[in-house]
């Protein structure tokens, strides 16, 4: 279903650029994410919780190296720094309220299928990743004047490594949509810590929570390495 809305997409929304150009082969591309909308399927202790949208507009930038083997196909290789999280409200009468995000470097494996010389494609593919930095705050009750912060570097709160797949759709050389949904737990279950009492705790070992994303990318920077060379005119023998 999600592969023929993006092809419905693909086809039905005009380019914005349809002067006749030749396919690029190899090249570069490096850019941003103007938007991370994030949510979470998550479950605590057996019950669901409810999460809230989160928005991320800043500090999320990549680069790609992109190979076109044809006309209507390709794959791309590249690397990406995200923030990425979830807001969720933890208690049963769900009043207090978490906000937990991570910063990630993650490595992507596209594929590309449609029309490579207008850059107008669907692709998909995989994702592992590495975050890096980790960062909590917690509201008890809601209260956003009791506000308690946590701040880790290569936190063991959160999984070592993530794995991701995802979807989407290239409007033009600059422009497009992607969804992606991450396979592994966000928190690490076997993380052990102590409480106020000195108490040995797993806080995390009931815990499951998969995040999912879509976000609107723009590639600042299209740098050509290699373009399909043009075939001689032919002529007739005079």
């Amino acid at each position: 279903m999600i592969l023929r809305i993006l092809c419905f997409l693909l086809f039905a929304v005009p380019a914005v650029c349809q002067s006749p150009v030749q396919r690029k082969i190899w090249y570069t591309t490096s850019g941003g994410d103007a938007g991370i909308f994030s949510l979470a399927s998550v479950e605590m202790n057996g019950r669901e919780v409810r999460p809230i949208l989160r928005f991320s507009p800043v500090f999320n930038f990549g680069s790609n190296l992109n190979w076109n083997y044809a006309d209507f196909g390709g794959l791309y290789l590249g690397w990406n720094i995200r923030n990425i999280g979830m807001i969720t409200r933890d208690s049963v009468n769900q009043e207090d309220k978490f906000k937990r995000r991570i910063y990630m470097l993650g490595v992507p494996f596209g594929l590309k299928f449609g029309d490579m010389k207008r850059d107008r494609f669907v692709y998909f593919g995989g994702e592992v990743g590495y975050p890096f930095h980790y960062k909590e705050k917690f509201f008890p009750d809601g209260d956003r004047d009791r506000k308690i912060r946590k701040r880790e570097w290569f936190s063991e709160r959160v999984e070592t490594f993530t794995s991701a797949v995802f979807a989407g759709i290239h409007f033009n050389e600059r422009f497009s949509i992607k969804a992606q949904y991450f396979l592994n737990n966000f928190f690490n279950q076997d993380y052990v810590t102590t409480d106020e009492q000195g108490n040995t705790i797993r806080p995390y070992a009931n815990y499951a929570a998969n995040l999912f994303f879509v976000t609107f990318n723009y590639d600042f920077s299209v740098k050509r390495i290699w373009d399909r060379k043009k075939e001689p005119r032919k002529t007739g023998a005079l």
